[in-house]
């Protein structure tokens, strides 16, 4: 049984997850850690302990890629601001602490002008390691305000329809003769050829008519409805075990245009707003993701 006053956080988590976390401010610390480590394309394991230099033990509210500590801080119960002194406690640990190169400081409130202040300083102060302060917060109807909520897409897809396609051989005129002789001796006046390969004069295959069609794709406007042109090729065409030399493949191919539309939109609802200038960010963060992200946290722990 969660005995505490529950905050906005608490009350998120549990919408999120069905319980409460029995010690107060876990929850805001296991969200923090789930964000960032969706942020951040990280593995991130909540509540860990490790061991200064000065042989003191740190609690690690969260710790995301090995060498990244996160302190969280959720204020909203005592409506106050995340202060300096909040961020020179994290900077202590930080000092002591050889293996994390730096601090994420999460608030569910606001930074003080001060703590600002010693946040920016510590990007550029060669004794101090870097803390970036990140405002992590349930979301409200004005953070949607002016977002891309889902996006529209219509495409015209444009392509030669081979299939449907008239083709014709181009043979030398001493070549045609011989082609003409074999109708004539074989009883036909014309004959309907599936070519897939193309052979030398000794009748190995050279090439395909599947390769010869990407090599020489046909070119042509957008708006255009057919096409017309030749695929050239210097070989043999077989016909019952017989070779017959060729200069290309003449076509006119009708020309497809298929119309499609589509809809990208977040999966699930916005609950969480994570915000830093440091980091480039300002993200909201639906309940699908948060309960994904908080699952392999916990998973990891």
């Amino acid at each position: 049984m969660a005995n505490y006053r529950k905050s906005p956080i608490d009350e998120l988590f549990y919408n999120l997850m069905g319980y409460y976390p029995k010690k107060e401010g876990t929850a805001y610390e296991i969200i923090s850690t789930a964000v960032l480590s969706f942020i951040e394309n990280k593995d991130a394991t909540h509540n860990q302990f490790l061991i200064g230099e000065s042989k003191s033990q740190y609690q690690l509210d969260g710790l995301i890629g090995g060498d990244t500590m996160i302190e969280a801080k959720d204020y909203t119960k005592r409506n106050e601001k995340v202060g300096r002194d909040d961020l020179q406690k994290m900077q202590g640990a930080l000092t002591d602490l050889p293996q994390i190169k730096k601090g994420y400081f999460t608030s569910a409130t606001k930074y003080t002008e001060p703590a600002q202040k010693y946040a920016k300083g510590s990007s550029t102060n060669s004794f101090q390691k870097e803390i970036v302060p990140i405002e992590l917060r349930p979301s409200t109807a004005e953070d949607k305000k002016g977002r891309i909520s889902q996006i529209n897409i219509s495409l015209e897809m444009i392509s030669p329809n081979f299939h449907k396609g008239k083709y014709t051989i181009l043979f030398s005129d001493k070549e045609r003769l011989k082609f003409e002789d074999y109708l004539r001796e074989s009883g036909q006046n014309e004959i309907h050829l599936q070519i897939r390969n193309f052979y030398n004069s000794k009748g190995e295959v050279i090439e395909t008519i599947e390769n010869i069609s990407k090599i020489q794709f046909p070119k042509f406007p957008m708006d255009a409805t057919e096409v017309d042109g030749v695929f050239n090729t210097s070989s043999f065409i077989k016909i019952k075990e017989r070779l017959f030399a060729i200069n290309g493949i003449k076509y006119h191919i009708p020309i497809q245009h298929t119309k499609e539309s589509f809809t990208i939109e977040s999966s699930g609802n916005a609950m969480i707003l994570v915000k830093s200038e440091a980091l480039g960010v300002n993200k909201l963060i639906t309940d699908n993701d948060m309960k994904n992200a908080i699952n392999m946290v916990l998973k990891k722990s």
